[in-house]
């Protein structure tokens, strides 16, 4: 672990599919994962002998994740026939950060989805805003969980 350095000019590959282990389409790349799931709230208690409050977690509020997505044409179209389905959802960050070779970590949640187009500026890439209605609680795996 130590002297080890971030690799932090790489896409992370955005996957989906109708199972958890099933065949997963990747329909598009990201630069910017923002994140994928907050603490609980809060729930605070008070005790007469004591001169603060008690914090412990609470539970976690249902949630939409925006992610800014770079897209072929072909996968701007199958994103668009997803509306409304509740899918799996998988963020394969780059292979070259895995410590085993072929298992970088993967993020993976149930949700569903809308797909906006993003704002067009000049000399960037083409980017649609897909926002995830999340529906599950967010797993991480080294790799993708395999069915044995």
């Amino acid at each position: 672990m130590a002297g080890e350095t971030p690799d932090v000019s790489t896409l992370t590959k955005v996957y989906y599919s109708e199972t958890k282990t099933g065949e997963r389409v990747q329909v598009a790349f990201t630069e910017e994962i923002p994140a994928l799931e907050e603490a609980p709230e809060q729930i605070t208690a008070t005790v007469l002998d004591l001169d603060y409050e008690i914090a412990r977690p609470g539970i976690k509020k249902a949630g939409t994740i925006e992610i800014p997505i770079l897209f072929t044409h072909t996968q701007h179209k199958k994103l668009r026939e997803l509306k409304g389905k509740n899918l799996y959802w998988f963020f394969e960050l780059p292979s070259n950060t895995a410590e085993i070779a072929g298992k970088p970590l993967v993020r993976s949640l149930q949700g569903n989805c809308i797909l906006t187009m993003d704002a067009i500026t000049a000399g960037e890439f083409l980017k649609d805003k897909l926002t995830i209605y999340k529906t599950s609680d967010v797993e991480e795996t080294d790799g993708f969980t395999v069915v044995e």
